[in-house]
């Protein structure tokens, strides 16, 4: 493998769709794309929640009853979590579950007795991660935060656009400090790139990633847009905070 990359992100920063479109890219394995529905047949009009990469997830930690891989593991594993990925390539960018972003994770969440730093750099080693690729969101979260409160219902819009505005002023920025300690980052504005096809935001990908840019790349990026995004540009934040499997937890005003 010439190189590695390891999308790391925080809950609600579409970062399996991140890590979908980073590997559509020249000698990247070319993953099928799937919609995944969190809540199938819901009183939104079967709005997706997001987009699933089983070929691009390394299952690290215990989850439910999937098994723990190691990276070289993972790689062997691939045929079988997406038979319709390319059988050669040069470059990978790979997810992390159960743990998105390992640093942020309270150390009693861990199989191990390990910290949060010592999780980290025994997993970039494993896979001799080049760069750790981690989305933001810089300048427009409604959205993102509606949708949070979507996928997430014990949490109210408001909590989750205050989550998001604190992430924004100096939590992002904390979380990529301690990342960029351990392994090269590259911060990816991904409202930017979503929301506004921004073509800086792109270059600068492309360049991290060492490839040309895909002839087509703005049609993904709108696609994801008008499926996952838009249809919350049509829903009152009252209609997602009134939801009945929201009222019935007793703590939606924290996030």
């Amino acid at each position: 493998m010439d190189k590695v990359f390891g999308c790391w992100y925080e809950a609600g920063d579409s970062g399996t769709w991140l890590t979908w479109f980073i590997n559509q890219h020249k000698d990247f394995p070319k993953f099928k794309e799937q919609l995944h529905y969190q809540e199938k047949g819901n009183e939104f009009g079967d709005i997706p929640s997001d987009y699933s990469c089983d070929g691009a997830t390394w299952q690290c930690g215990i989850f439910d009853d999937g098994k723990i891989l190691s990276f070289s593991e993972y790689l062997q594993h691939i045929p079988i979590f997406d038979p319709t990925a390319a059988t050669s390539y040069s470059k990978l960018c790979y997810k992390l579950l159960p743990w998105h972003n390992p640093i942020q994770t309270s150390q009693d969440e861990f199989d191990t007795n390990e910290t949060p730093d010592q999780v980290c750099t025994r997993l970039i080693e494993d896979s001799n991660t080049d760069c750790i690729i981690i989305p933001q969101v810089e300048i427009s979260y409604k959205l993102f935060a509606m949708r949070q409160a979507f996928i997430r219902p014990r949490h109210l819009v408001e909590g989750c656009m205050q989550s998001y505005a604190q992430k924004i002023e100096h939590e992002y920025k904390t979380i990529s400090d301690r990342v960029r300690k351990l392994a090269p980052v590259h911060i990816v504005a991904i409202d930017k790139l979503i929301l506004q096809n921004d073509e800086d935001v792109y270059k600068d990908l492309i360049n991290v990633l060492g490839v040309p840019p895909l002839p087509n790349w703005k049609e993904h990026t709108n696609y994801y847009y008008h499926t996952i995004f838009r249809p919350w540009e049509n829903v009152d934040i009252s209609e997602l905070n009134n939801r009945k499997v929201t009222s019935k937890y007793k703590y939606t005003d924290h996030y």
